[in-house]
Order: structure tokens, then C-alpha cells, then sequence
């Protein structure tokens, strides 16, 4: 078990993988998809992946691949189930596990070929029965805090726990300061999939199409919180990861091993990334169970990074090989 404060580290060398489709008509072909790209990876060197930051320029040019690091996240911390990339600490992620594990967050900073080191932070007041997805929001004095959801799906009631964001590197303990309870409007669901979207949380459910739904009204600690259901991503089927991109262009989800990428029409809305089709999907994970994923800002509007069950992670640019590691944190 991990001690609390305490740094580990992941990790094997990257390699750099290929996109398998480029552009998107219709419902992925995996098997065929998974063939090509078992071919390629077979001629890819192991690469220490390595370059600057994107510009601030956007999200632009889908991208053309992805680094996996074997074993990319430290011992002891398989099963993530969630990714928050911080603002208020630059190069940070925070990370979740699910059932069956301990109610901790774990802040990760990852190095230059994407392994990353982590410090656990046990959350106070909170119980761990199935936390599926953490996100990040402003509260209303202007302090940055965390989402973190139950889906409900193992028995557990649905639960939201509010904690404060804490000191990657300082603090060795992080604590709820609020629990809420949820219900779906219209059917029971299995979430896996949450993000911020205008400060609100919202929800994408692990059902075909992936429906969407948000909190209008602020969460309140009495009574049961309701969402709206908002509309549908077509296409998404059995998403475990849903984020937009920092510049509000993109709207990113992903299943297991695939990556969707919606297009907002112009807006910046959210209702402008629904009922339509991805403008670009790609094999990215095969064989391989990835449950966590966020764009990181502090390399530009448009890397993501992601980390499956199975201690590995994923980097994907736009348009360009992912750049190098997290900054180092404050002295």
C-alpha cells in the first residue's frame, strides 16, 4: 500500500503508435482497424517521444497518432478510472482509482518519455464504493475544487463528493467537504464518462448513442440532485472517458481502445458538439483497457493524456507527435 506523501514511479519506455483511421464514415471496423495497427506497431521503434508545446493556436488538425508508455503509471496505482488535469498547479493530474480501492487521490506529474511519478493524498470524509471520474471546477469564491462521482453501478448510491483542491506537492491529506446524492430523470444508467463544461458538471452515460446530461441548478446537500438530459453523442458507444478541449473546439471521448472527436459548430456551447458524428475517430488502445483521460493544458489546448487499467498511458497531440513531460513543480 502506498504510504501518503509519498513519491512512486512508472514505467517503461514509450512507443510511438500510428492512427488507424484518419477520418470518420461511420461505425469503426475494429477488427480491421486492430489488424493494421498491430502491423505497424510491429515496425515502430520504441521512441522517446520528445518536443515543444503546442502554440496557443487551438485545436486545428486531428491527430496522426499515439505514444503508449508500457507500465507508464507507478506500482500500486492499476485500476484508474479517472483524470483531472490541475490549472491551479500546472503540469499536475490528479488521478482516481475504483472499487476496491482506498479514497485516494493521487497526483501525478509525468516525465519526458511519459512515466509518471505520484503522491497519494487520502481524501477525508469520503468513502471509495465505485469512483468512476473526477473533474475540476471553480467554486463560487473563486477557489478551484474537485468533482468526484460514484456511478452507483456496484450497488453503491450514486454519490458526488466535493473536495478542495489540495498541494500536489505539499499537502498530504485532501478532504470532502460535501457529498451529494443523484438520480437520472428518465432511466437508470452506468456512468463512467464526467466533465466540466460552464463551471456545470456533466454526465455522459455508458449506453449507445452515449446520452449527456447536466446539472443546471447548483448541487444541494439536501434532497436529490436531478440533471437535465441534454442530448446525444452519435456514435459514442461505451464511453469511459469524456473531455473538451481548454479552447471549448473539441469534445473528446473514448471507449476502451477507441478515441471520438466532436467538432463544436461555432458556438462554444455545448449543446453544438451533440447530434452529429465524430469528425475523426481512431484506434489508439488496442487490447487494452483505458478508463482515464484529459486534455493536459499545460502543454497546449490539444494533448490528452489517458492511462489504462493496466498501469499504461497515452499521449495524443494534435496533429503532431505528443511533446514531452510535465513541468517540474515549484521549488
Amino acid at each position: 500500500m502506498m504510504e501518503a506523501g509519498t513519491a512512486h514511479t512508472g514505467g517503461c519506455r514509450p512507443t510511438l503508435k500510428p492512427s488507424v483511421c484518419c477520418r470518420w464514415s461511420g461505425r469503426p471496423r475494429r477488427w480491421r482497424a486492430r489488424s493494421v495497427l498491430a502491423g505497424l506497431l510491429a515496425l515502430a521503434p520504441l521512441t522517446t517521444v520528445t518536443g515543444e508545446a503546442h502554440a496557443a493556436g487551438g485545436c486545428t488538425t486531428a491527430p496522426d497518432g499515439a505514444a503508449r508508455s508500457i507500465d507508464g503509471l507507478p506500482p500500486e496505482s492499476g485500476e484508474a478510472s479517472g483524470f483531472a488535469a490541475s490549472r491551479q498547479y500546472p503540469g499536475a493530474v490528479w488521478m482516481i482509482r475504483d472499487s476496491g480501492h482506498p479514497n485516494d487521490l493521487y497526483a501525478l506529474r509525468f516525465n519526458a518519455d511519459g512515466r509518471a511519478t505520484s503522491r497519494v493524498l487520502p481524501v477525508a470524509g469520503a468513502d471509495n464504493r465505485d469512483w468512476e471520474e473526477v473533474t475540476r471546477f471553480e467554486r463560487p469564491d473563486g477557489t478551484s475544487a474537485l468533482w468526484i462521482v460514484e456511478s452507483g453501478q456496484s450497488g453503491s448510491n450514486r454519490t458526488i463528493y466535493e473536495v478542495p483542491e489540495p498541494d500536489p506537492d505539499k499537502d498530504v491529506v485532501a478532504r470532502a467537504t460535501a457529498k451529494y446524492t443523484y438520480a437520472y430523470p428518465d432511466a437508470k444508467s452506468n456512468t463512467e464518462a464526467a466533465f466540466t463544461y460552464d463551471n456545470k458538471l456533466v454526465l455522459v452515460s455508458k449506453s449507445f448513442p452515449a446520452r449527456v446530461y447536466r446539472f443546471d441548478k447548483p448541487l444541494s446537500t439536501s434532497g436529490t440532485n436531478v440533471p437535465t438530459l441534454i442530448g446525444e453523442l452519435s456514435d459514442s458507444r461505451g464511453v469511459s472517458v469524456a473531455k473538451p478541449s481548454p479552447d471549448r473546439k473539441w469534445l473528446a471521448t473514448a471507449t476502451h481502445d477507441t478515441l471520438f472527436l466532436y467538432k463544436n459548430r461555432g458556438s462554444g456551447g455545448l449543446e453544438d458538439f451533440l447530434e452529429r458524428e465524430p469528425f475523426h475517430a481512431m484506434v489508439f488502445a488496442p487490447e487494452d483497457n483505458v478508463e482515464a483521460g484529459d486534455f493536459a493544458p499545460a502543454f497546449g489546448d490539444c494533448l490528452m493524456l489517458f492511462a489504462s487499467e493496466k498501469r499504461n498511458t497515452y499521449r495524443v497531440a494534435s496533429g503532431s507527435t505528443p511533446p514531452s513531460g510535465s513541468p517540474s513543480p515549484p521549488p
